[in-house]
Parts: C-alpha cells; sequence; structure tokens
C-alpha cells in the first residue's frame, strides 16, 4: 500500500517551487496541465498515488495545499494551463491579502490568526489518503509569508503529526536580496 505525501507550498517561492514540482511529476507520470491521465500513461504501476489522488476515472488531483497572505502567484497558477490540476479548495489565501511585507514576525503571529481555517484544509487532505506518509514543505526562509507564516505551519504539522516525516524545501536569499 503506497504511504502519501502532502505537499504544503508557501508564499511566493514556496508556491513558484510547487508550481515546478508538479509539471515535472506530471510530465513523469503522464498526466496533462488539466490531470487527464495521457494515453501513453495507462499501462503499468508507477505510484502515483503517491503525490496525486484519483479523483475519478482520468483525473488525477495532486496532494497539495497551496497557501499565501496575497494573492499574486496563486492568481497567476490558478490562471496557467494548470489551472485545472489543483483542488481549489486546497487553496488560501489571506481574505485581506496584504501578505506580510516581508517581515518574519508578521507572517509568523498572522499563522497564530489563521491556522484553524489552513489546518481545516490540511486535516481533510490528510484523511482523504489511506495512510499519510509525511509532508513536504516549500518555502523561503525570507520575506514574510514563506518565512514567519512557513515557520508557524512547520510547528503546528510537527505537534499535530508527531510521527509524520516532514521534509523542507527552504530557499535561502541571495546575499544582495537581505
Amino acid at each position: 500500500m503506497p504511504s502519501e505525501i502532502i505537499t504544503l507550498q508557501l508564499g511566493q517561492c514556496g508556491n513558484q517551487i510547487g508550481m515546478e514540482f508538479w509539471k515535472q511529476l506530471c510530465a513523469e507520470h503522464g498526466i496533462s496541465p488539466e490531470g487527464k491521465l495521457e494515453p501513453f500513461a495507462t499501462e503499468g504501476s508507477d505510484r502515483k498515488d503517491v503525490f496525486f489522488y484519483q479523483a475519478d476515472d482520468q483525473h488525477y488531483i495532486p496532494r497539495a495545499v497551496l497557501l499565501d497572505l496575497e494573492p499574486r502567484v496563486i492568481d497567476g497558477i490558478l490562471k496557467s494551463s494548470y489551472k485545472h490540476l489543483y483542488n481549489p479548495e486546497n487553496v488560501y489565501i489571506s481574505k485581506d491579502g496584504g501578505g506580510a511585507g516581508n517581515n518574519w514576525a508578521q507572517g509568523y503571529h498572522q499563522g497564530d490568526k489563521l491556522s484553524e481555517e489552513i489546518f481545516d484544509i490540511i486535516d481533510r487532505e490528510a484523511e482523504n489518503g489511506d495512510s499519510l506518509e509525511g509532508f513536504v514543505l516549500c518555502h523561503s526562509i525570507a520575506g514574510g509569508t514563506g518565512s514567519g507564516l512557513g515557520s508557524n505551519i512547520l510547528e503546528k504539522v510537527n505537534d499535530r503529526f508527531p510521527k509524520k516525516l516532514i521534509q523542507t524545501y527552504s530557499v535561502f536569499p541571495m546575499t544582495n536580496e537581505v
């Protein structure tokens, strides 16, 4: 029985990395940008269900949660050729849309205020699987959302799912961007 991995994409950097990750996984598994299985990919068993779940006979949806405190990057993803790939219920954009102002503390404290809404999504996604293995967290350690909200969510995921693996892809800024 395969073990599922949920990808958490936080902030501009995390969502941009996540988008490229899903493009590559789709190409490797023969899944179109709409989530449909390509004809050449119908035979064999390549464990698509670790990162995707099957919504119907031929539609695959990433086990992904897209999170941001401002809408620009996620809106871009949802207007791209991959707009039908994601589960729209797994997208969270802060209602005020103001971001975290490149401030770690602001992002972290917004995580305290927003964690109930965010964990409704994460918990639902975790419950949809048969055997959750863990999480992949994509974020930046600069800025506010990826770093601050990312730290907050990382702590809470670890507390809530103590026996699950957590792997982070944490992007460091270039020295001239600090």
